[in-house]
């Protein structure tokens, strides 16, 4: 049969008739679409078997009654779902270019090794209480035999659990070529979508009416950053926190940390007869370096004093408020806080001061609710302020020096003989923020842009602004001091004042600005200056860590024993041991391990990478062992 002339209408694409072209190209959107269809299928049973496999973290939920029954299946419905969507979603691309046989290899594997991966995530989870990430995997394997040794047995047995894993999802993939379930992927993959909402939204209520039975199960599930809302609540009116937190029990209960290992045992202190009251100042992103006469002279004043002690090298336990508020009363690295603020656990340091019946005063210029330290660090405190801030950063630590101010002058009046716990945390730093009549460092940063900030912007009004803020801090710190020290309790007053991070200002040329970016001497040293009644003081020469802050007020005013392995990775800051080789540093989300030359820095995801203190990058730097096995310990230790 000869070809239709061209008059007749007919269009060639590529020699071939119009008619034919259509109905090649139709025939595979046809072939593409069964198997989408068949991926579909395969990903509801996909679907099952990882469910099945998540069946191992119950056992650690421990779910107790129908609300929390609900929550779980909405969290297998909705998140464990997603997991398992979001990991079919390259195979629906890679049909394109695959058919047959090797669609059927690329999928065995690829499904396998997902399902693998899960699976040896319930073993990380069982041993460690933190879930495997490509961090976690290169510390296992980095740390060999100091963390793990496989018996040929162990091998055989791990060897046959692939093999079925293989077999398993081959003849599911026939299975389920020869029995379609097409019509059930749409309606499953939207249930999923609205199992997603529904438990990131109960998530986000149940965490501003701080329901620890909801908000305590997330932890154990594998990537599941579900959502909270609690500023967003308040400000439409719809939580009153304060009348929330008065009317839930905060104290702990015998249950309620049932996920921590905290304290690994009891701790015993023996208060001395005349015990020393406790400032404790945090000033919002302080760099180290604004310690001098220039920037801070009333508390350089103060650190230059016998009997008061600076650090020549002091970390923080965070880049960030959350991460390094935390360590500085835990002494414990930011990867615990879900465990701690779920289960609205307090630190021991804040326990042992109200055994021993110390008088707490909490005055903050930022909110205590958002990072949630009304839930952890405050937990059980009463007459905790969770009112939103009011007004500009620096007349909010006016406020609180002046509240202050008025506050100790009436306890002076009272005479009370139980000694006081103050807390003051200042916020200008961090807000650039001083008053109009300020004295001002120049060239001067009158409007801050951000959008300005690049690698070839000059950072030195920038600088200045920052500085000037500092020197009004500086000046509330030296109304608080000055005031006791006119009262005649400074002598017998232990004084601490560091910072919760640094700030950066472009330094290396990278273009880092501000803080929670990198683990820089910008961004985690800071200041750290203490005063102990009777201690000679002087300069801690040796690199220390928030983290070694709490074993030092517990053991020097409390008279507690030294165990600070016990709730803590610090040691006393009157220790003579010498400096530790790494330190542990958080940000909002990641964590940082900090070596002596060098940094490793761990995202969310759980991928590194390895810079200089520079923030070049170091492409051939490993962790030893020794270091891989003490990190995976410290991050482990205090979990059931």
């Amino acid at each position: 049969m000869s070809e239709p002339p061209p008059e007749s209408g007919c269009t060639a694409l590529g020699g071939w008739p119009a008619a034919e072209a259509r109905n090649t190209m139709m025939n595979m959107l046809r072939s593409l679409t069964d198997h989408w269809r068949w991926l579909g299928a395969w990903t509801l049973g996909n679907l099952l078997l990882a469910w099945l496999i998540s069946l191992r973290y119950v056992g650690y939920i421990q779910p107790e009654g129908i609300e929390q029954g609900v929550y779980l299946l909405l969290v297998f419905l909705g998140h464990i779902s997603l997991l398992v969507w979001l990991g079919a979603l390259p195979l629906f691309l890679l049909a394109i270019l695959f058919r047959g046989p090797w669609l059927g290899l690329v999928t065995t594997l690829w499904a396998s090794a997902l399902q693998l991966l899960l699976l040896l995530d319930t073993f990380v989870y069982a041993q460690y209480r933190f879930h495997l990430t490509g961090f976690i995997l290169d510390l296992l394997l980095n740390a060999g035999g100091d963390v793990f040794s496989f018996s040929w047995v162990a091998w055989m047995l791990a060897i046959g659990v692939v093999l079925l894993m293989l077999l398993l999802q081959s003849g599911m993939g026939w299975l389920l070529r020869k029995r379609p379930l097409g019509n059930l992927v749409g309606p499953a993959l939207a249930f999923s979508i609205l199992s997603l909402a529904g438990v990131h939204g109960w998530h986000a209520w149940a965490d501003a009416h701080y329901d620890r039975d909801i908000t305590s199960m997330s932890r154990h599930v594998p990537m599941f950053y579900p959502a909270t809302a609690k500023r967003f609540f308040v400000k439409q009116g719809w939580v009153d926190p304060q009348a929330v937190r008065d009317r839930v029990d905060l104290e702990i209960t015998e249950s309620s940390n049932q996920d921590l290992a905290y304290p690994q045992a009891s701790l015993s202190c023996q208060p001395p007869g005349s015990s020393q009251n406790l400032l404790l100042v945090v000033v919002d992103a302080l760099r180290h370096d604004m310690l001098n006469p220039e920037v801070m002279p009333n508390l350089s004043r103060y650190a230059d004093r016998p009997g008061w002690y600076r650090a020549s090298e002091h970390i923080s336990g965070g880049n960030s408020t959350k991460a390094g508020v935390f360590s500085l009363f835990y002494g414990l690295p930011v990867t615990y806080w879900d465990a701690f603020t779920t289960s609205q656990t307090p630190p021991i340091l804040m326990e042992k001061f109200k055994a021993a019946k110390y008088r707490f005063q909490v005055l903050s210029s930022a909110t205590l609710v958002s990072p949630a330290f009304d839930r952890n660090v405050f937990a059980g405190l009463k007459n905790v302020s969770l009112e939103p801030a009011q007004g500009a950063p620096w007349e909010r630590d006016q406020k609180i020096t002046d509240d202050w101010l008025a506050w100790i002058s009436k306890e002076s009046e009272i005479k009370k003989e139980t000694p006081f716990f103050g807390f003051l945390f200042y916020d200008a730093v961090h807000g650039y923020s001083h008053p109009p009549d300020s004295p001002r460092f120049t060239p001067y940063w009158e409007n801050i842009n951000p959008m300005s900030l690049g690698p070839e912007f000059d950072p030195t009004p920038y600088w200045n602004r920052y500085r000037t803020a500092v020197r009004y801090v500086d000046e509330q710190l030296g109304r608080v001091l000055n005031d006791l020290a006119s009262r005649g309790q400074l002598e017998n007053t232990a004084v601490v004042i560091t910072s919760d991070h640094g700030e950066s200002f472009n330094e290396h040329g990278k273009n880092y600005w501000g803080h929670g970016s990198n683990y820089t001497p910008e961004q985690v040293q800071v200041p750290l200056v203490m005063h102990l009644a009777g201690q000679p003081g002087g300069v801690l020469e040796r690199r220390t860590h928030h983290a070694d802050i709490p074993p030092t007020l517990l053991e020097e005013l409390l008279g507690c024993e030294s165990a600070p392995q016990r709730y803590t990775l610090g040691k006393s800051l009157l220790d003579s041991e010498p400096s530790r080789d790494w330190m542990l540093s958080g940000s909002y989300m990641g964590f940082g391990i900090l070596m002596p030359d060098y940094q490793v820095v761990v995202d969310p995801a759980g991928t590194f990478e390895v810079y200089d203190y520079r923030m070049n990058e170091l492409k051939d730097v490993e962790l030893q062992p020794q270091v891989s096995s003490e990190v995976l310990k410290a991050l482990s230790q205090f979990y059931r």
